[in-house]
């Protein structure tokens, strides 16, 4: 399918999956199993991550992945316009007026809220100030190819990424036999005009070290094609009426199949936002500057986190490409650590964003709480508790959250695990299972492996010391 682009879901997007009611969906439709990445980056020796056995990730395109959606959407009792797509929108006394056109014409729809989920062509947050990062600018170009007999079976559920001199690639298999083969160019440093993209997604393939050549014996199934990549984001992501999710608000790099997931969580936020302001107005301006920290922050972690991929990059390929993506994310990254940023810590874990704690702190103090044999836990000297936003089901609540002089911002839950309560287990028992014993026991079942993530973030955070007795 020409112009329908290859995504890969990551297992970590299965939890927001199932809070949207479309895992069971997504598992029933046969989709092509995600397995893990396979890494060839700096000019660094391929590196291999395999998902675990217990958890899968899938392999589509953007196509088949929205139908799904959107059948899932109808059963939960959405009224889907078929054949029809948003052109404007403009603003009313009591909400939005949305025109549409569709193969019967057109027609205008009238709603007190809109979430704008149109992607980068942001039919509302084209003209809510929304701020293109000028430093870079990047081209996608798309194609698919077929291999006789598949690629070889280790290969086969594994995305490519690459990076080379002048960009970098990826590969997304979507059958055993087909696959999706993407470069991110840079289209001020590439000879573009009056060239046939085929030709040109076939030399920036031929400058890589490994992804070139696994198409050798491969037949092209379509048409290469095009579509802008650039960052961007928006000055805001959300007031009264109006929301601006995924792609409609902030635009990032693929590098690590993160955008799909970025996106399905960012809608799923908008639904719960949108929800709470119908049903509590009183909630409003809490809810909508909730999202707009939330998405902020989720934008500048991603520029600050790609700063090192950019950096050795850089230093391996060492031209304008690479320089000059490294120079902009470092940038980028200074200011998102400078801006103040409240911490939007999200139940369940939907984005891994809830602690920015640098993970060696985490680490560290997890290394530190296996060495011990006996916790000896008390409270934090600085921990003091606070009112401040958060998600209950479907809803934004003013619930209690943990800061520090350590971490002032605030957070409440880490990959599930009520902070709040795994303080008073931790305090009232010296042996973390007894402690996790006594969390599953009053408040809901977690895994072992989350509870000690919590655990030791607790610790890094400041909120758990260690009396004196516990050395």
């Amino acid at each position: 399918m020409s112009g329908s682009l290859a995504v890969s879901i990551p297992p970590s997007a299965r939890r927001v999956l199932e809070e949207l009611g479309a895992l069971d969906s997504l598992d029933a439709a046969g989709l092509y199993p995600n397995l893990g990445n396979s890494v060839i980056w700096a000019n660094e020796p391929p590196r291999s991550e395999m998902f675990s056995n217990d958890s899968k990730g899938y392999h589509t395109d953007l196509a088949t992945l929205e139908h799904i959606l959107l059948e899932v959407a109808a059963q939960a009792g959405v009224i889907v316009q078929h054949g029809y797509s948003a052109r404007s929108a403009k603003q009313t006394k009591t909400g939005w007026s949305v025109r549409c056109e569709g193969e019967e014409g057109s027609r205008v729809i009238e709603s007190s809220w809109v979430i704008d989920a149109s992607g980068r062509h942001g039919v509302i947050a084209r003209n809510e100030g929304r701020k293109v990062d000028r430093s870079t600018t990047t081209l996608a170009i798309i194609r698919r190819w077929r291999l006789e007999g598949g690629w070889p079976e280790a290969d086969r559920h594994f995305t490519y990424i690459e990076s080379y001199d002048t960009g970098w690639a990826w590969s997304v298999p979507l059958g055993d036999d087909l696959r999706c083969y993407t470069v991110m160019i840079d289209q001020r440093e590439t000879e573009i005009a009056g060239c046939d993209l085929s030709d040109i997604l076939d030399r920036e393939l031929h400058r890589t070290a490994h992804l070139g050549r696994s198409r050798n014996g491969a037949q092209p199934v379509d048409e290469a094609w095009a579509c802008p990549a650039s960052l961007y984001q928006a000055t805001r992501y959300a007031r009264p009426g109006l929301i601006l999710a995924g792609d409609a608000g902030s635009f990032i790099d693929p590098l690590s199949s993160f955008g799909v997931k970025k996106a399905l969580s960012s809608g799923w936020l908008a639904g719960i936002v949108a929800n709470t302001a119908l049903i509590d107005p009183d909630m409003t301006e809490a809810s909508v500057n909730f999202f707009d920290s939330r998405e902020k922050l989720v934008y500048s972690r991603y520029r600050e986190s790609s700063a090192p991929f950019f950096q050795s990059a850089a230093q391996s390929h060492g031209t304008s490409y690479w320089i000059e993506r490294a120079r902009a994310a470092k940038k980028a990254a200074g200011v998102a650590s400078d801006s103040g940023l409240p911490q939007a810590d999200i139940r369940h874990q939907l984005d891994l964003l809830e602690s920015n704690l640098p993970e060696t702190d985490v680490r560290a103090a997890f290394d530190k709480i296996r060495a011990k044999d006996r916790l000896g836990a008390v409270r934090g000297a600085t921990l003091r508790i606070f009112e401040g936003p958060g998600v209950a089901g479907h809803r934004i609540v003013m619930e209690k959250r943990l800061a520090s002089a350590h971490w002032p911002s605030g957070m409440r839950y880490i990959r599930g695990v009520d902070l709040l309560q795994l303080i008073e287990a931790a305090i009232s028992h010296d042996q973390v299972p007894e402690g996790w014993a006594a969390y599953n026991a009053s408040v809901s079942a977690v895994t072992l492996p989350d509870y000690l993530t919590a655990l030791s973030t607790a610790f890094a955070a400041g909120f758990l010391e260690y009396d004196m007795e516990a050395g």
